[in-house]
């Protein structure tokens, strides 16, 4: 069976997945915070494992595997590799990104899953593919859904600023395993060059055969900005991840937000009396 927008296994594992964290949260939301931090934990750590050791448990990485692959390249291998760690020890801001890009990214991989159309849904790969990014979308949300991450609105404005942290991280990861010669068909004695190949995340330069979307963002883009890695699209990028975070973060800490907006315009009345 293949992969294809709308075919059945197209539909099959991403149900799984949801099916699986909706089974999860009905079984631990009653259960105390410890067995619920085990369960997420050991998913989590699950999920770091498989990234880590997967050129020993997949087949097609047998013998042709390059370590980069096992690394923070993209965006999802820094979420997957960073997931358990913030869950147990990070801070609020931090559980906040996981919880939010972690369980996007997580998601809109499996909705997208371009690198797989037409192809058989029956492979070394496309298990490896929709596991990992199974795992890193249950891991991000289930424990906002249980209860166990406060969610914060005050956090909106961050979330954008913190993705930019994390593509920078990736870049460097890149550029280290390109420079070492252990990122297979890139240049080491042209690490530009072969940033430009890889563009984790569209971060390096725009991406070809999207010619409209380069455009909308020329649109807010500062001319001086233009051919400078994240720069040329980092405005409508924190505008567009700042309104959604927003949007989600209000909807999700409405009473919070309803009251801090109350207090300010109390301060506010008090500010003009005066």
């Amino acid at each position: 069976m293949l992969i294809n927008y709308g075919s059945f296994m197209y539909f099959a594992y991403i149900f799984v997945a949801i099916g699986i964290c909706v089974g999860l949260f009905f079984i631990l939301r009653k259960k105390n915070d410890k067995i619920k931090k085990i369960v997420i934990a050991s998913i989590a750590f699950l999920n770091l494992a498989q990234h880590v050791f997967k050129g020993l448990i997949y087949p097609h990485y047998w013998g042709n595997f390059s370590p980069h692959l096992s690394s923070a390249y993209n965006v999802c291998a820094f979420l997957i590799i960073a997931s358990p760690f913030v869950f147990l020890w990070g801070c609020e801001l931090f559980k906040n990104f996981i919880t939010y890009i972690g369980t996007i990214a997580g998601m809109i991989a499996m909705l997208v899953p371009y690198w797989f159309i037409g192809q058989s849904a029956f492979q070394s790969e496309a298990y490896r593919f929709y596991l990992c990014h199974s795992l890193l979308f249950i891991s991000s949300i289930l424990p906002a859904l249980l209860g166990m991450h406060r969610l914060r609105w005050r956090h909106f404005w961050k979330i954008g600023l913190l993705f930019f942290v994390m593509l920078g991280i990736i870049i460097l990861n890149d550029m280290f395993f390109v420079a070492i010669g252990s990122y297979p068909v890139t240049n080491p004695s042209d690490i530009y060059g072969s940033l430009c190949e890889i563009n984790p995340c569209w971060s390096i330069i725009p991406p070809k055969n999207f010619d409209w979307l380069t455009g909308l963002i020329r649109v807010f883009t500062p001319k001086f900005f233009e051919g400078l890695p994240i720069l040329w699209y980092a405005i409508p990028m924190y505008i567009g991840i700042t309104l959604v975070a927003f949007g989600v973060c209000v909807s999700l800490d409405f009473k919070s937000f309803k009251a801090d907006f109350s207090a300010f315009k109390k301060r506010l009345r008090k500010s003009e009396e005066k």
